[in-house]
């Protein structure tokens, strides 16, 4: 897998995101465009705006598990809510300090802040740009000179330098021109951090990060996507067809391989009752939307193969494009196997997970007809119960912060949330070693 750039990861992401509600629709990269605008006028650092950039893009990911109403983006009702979920995302995924904090501050107002917190200035900035960006476009003839006029009066909400930066944006026409044109704006972000590399364990957290957001969409599905990348990732080495960039890969793809279903409505994912054919359809089309999403991040061709083709089956009765046999390469025929395997084995809210002997019956039983590569199948029979206890330890790891994050969005609205309070149950929860 070639070198992936920082905004290309985070443009993918924010894709992601848009598809949740239709009213999302490039709301993360428009704050990311005018709290750097902003961040510019306040001459901030470059770490500081690179930190920036990653809230901004990835803000409202606690609003996933939280399933709050996004219709609106306001979020008026219990707003800190969907702050200290991402918040506790962006910390059990080991992102900077920073990052964490302008997330779980980015509707903090001006006047709750203290003398010693270095990061107050840079989330109020997202904060500013977040409701600017709610006010253009819940206004049928945006006027930004009119909106910034009427942010200017609540003193209370926003760093008088903050304010001090809009005034001077106010009658910038290019930034107007730019905020009708999303190409105009990744441009223009890009040309500032476009030559931000991602090492191997940053890449793998920010996937991991994003695995959790997935993850936490529907609790019948909590932590499936980690046990699928140590499933997937363990065959592969067990198969001895692979270098270590390989097994990187396989570990993203696992992780990633499901980002499709962000696009699917709650009330389809937990339905209690059988689907009916237009359900399962929609159901069966985040293969597709995962080919999508995971292909416009540059350098994620793997990734977007191995990933997206999960169910697809040698016989060609799979979807979403029914690809058969010889096309089907060594990884694409290990994630199906990892993930029918993770399926059957772990635990959901209406059952408990198969027993292993049950579990590999239905396994060697889709072998049979050509579903599944028999061989896959047959390294996996192989090594069952060290593949089975690695997927364990994982899933309970990620099922762990999971219940710190609910705990901690169950506390009170007005209490205050410091690193010292959160105490992950892992530090390496997305760790591939």
């Amino acid at each position: 897998m070639r070198s992936i750039r920082l905004f290309d990861l985070l443009m993918g992401f924010s894709r992601a995101l848009d598809m949740v509600s239709p009213v999302l629709a490039g709301h993360h990269l428009r704050v990311a465009f005018l709290g750097q605008a902003l961040a510019e006028r306040l001459r901030l650092s470059r770490t500081t705006r690179k930190y920036m950039l990653m809230a901004s893009m990835l803000h409202d990911i606690g609003a996933i598990p939280l399933k709050s109403d996004t219709r609106d983006l306001i979020f008026e009702h219990n707003k800190a809510l969907h702050c200290r979920a991402g918040w506790a995302f962006c910390k059990t995924a080991g992102l900077p300090r920073p990052v964490c904090d302008m997330v779980l501050h980015h509707h903090t107002e001006w006047c709750s802040y203290g003398n010693d917190d270095h990061n107050a200035l840079p989330a109020n900035c997202i904060y500013l740009a977040d409701r600017l960006d709610v006010a253009l476009r819940t206004r049928n003839a945006p006027d930004l000179r009119h909106i910034c006029t009427s942010l200017q009066a609540k003193q209370r909400e926003y760093a008088p330098a903050c304010l001090a930066a809009l005034n001077s944006l106010a009658d910038d026409a290019d930034l107007v021109a730019r905020l009708s044109s999303p190409q105009c704006m990744q441009e223009h972000l890009a040309s500032i951090f476009g030559s931000v590399i991602l090492g191997p364990v940053q890449l793998v957290d920010l996937c991991g990060l994003f695995s959790q957001t997935i993850d936490s969409k529907s609790p019948f599905t909590a932590t499936h996507s980690l046990g699928v990348a140590h499933t997937a990732r363990m065959l592969l080495k067990l198969s001895r067809m692979a270098d270590t960039d390989d097994l990187t890969t396989m570990f993203i793809a696992g992780l990633l391989h499901d980002i499709g279903k962000l696009a699917i409505p709650h009330e389809i994912l937990e339905k209690p009752a059988a689907l009916t054919p237009e359900e399962l359809s929609q159901i069966q089309q985040h293969a597709e939307t995962s080919l999508d999403l995971l292909g416009s991040i540059p350098g994620f061709t793997c990734v977007r193969d191995w990933g997206g083709r999960h169910h697809e089956r040698l016989d060609g009765t799979g979807y979403p494009h029914g690809v058969r046999g010889a096309k089907l390469t060594l990884p694409m025929r290990i994630i199906a196997v990892a993930d029918v395997f993770t399926a059957l084995t772990e635990d959901r809210p209406y059952r408990a997970g198969m027993p292993l002997a049950k579990a590999m019956e239905i396994i060697e039983s889709m072998a049979e007809p050509c579903y599944l590569d028999e061989n896959v199948v047959a390294l996996l029979a192989d090594n069952v119960v060290q593949v089975n206890r690695a997927r364990i330890r994982a899933q309970r790891r990620a099922a762990a912060n999971f219940v710190v994050m609910r705990r901690l969005c169950g506390e009170s609205a007005g209490a205050a949330i410091t690193t010292e309070r959160f105490r992950p149950s892992s530090p390496k929860i997305f760790s591939i070693t």
